[in-house]
């Protein structure tokens, strides 16, 4: 801080004069006790950032965990899915092998007569 050339007439600076103090040493007891003042002011930001830093450490840990079991449930959630996927697109493989033996059975039902007919046509 810039030091003033003006006499001091701050409290601090009365109460030294009244308690006898040495003229010369008032002023930089007073530039000292702004000092240490100072430094008290710096202390104490210093340790609100300090817990600033810790809470914001705990908050983003919690976060992070946070989104991780968010993460992990929608893995689990989207593997159930694709699971019950699987098993449907099993189960639909399953019927359409079933429907192409029928319909086959049904082309090779409706082709002997049509072959009958066709050998009484060409033998007639």
């Amino acid at each position: 801080m810039p030091t003033s050339s003006k006499p001091e007439t701050s409290a601090i600076h009365r109460v030294l004069i009244d308690s006898g103090a040495d003229p010369k040493l008032i002023h930089p007891a007073i530039e000292e006790i702004r000092h240490l003042s100072g430094q008290n002011v710096t202390a104490a930001i210093g340790a609100q950032i300090t817990e600033l830093r810790s809470d914001l450490k705990t908050q983003i840990t919690e976060l992070r965990s946070d989104l991780q079991t968010q993460i992990t449930e929608l893995r689990s959630e989207m593997q159930a899915q694709i699971n019950g996927l699987q098993a449907q697109f099993t189960a639909l493989r399953a019927e359409m092998n079933t429907l192409t033996k029928i319909i086959w059975t049904l082309i090779s039902l409706l082709f002997i007569p049509m072959f009958g007919l066709l050998y009484k046509i060409l033998t007639s």
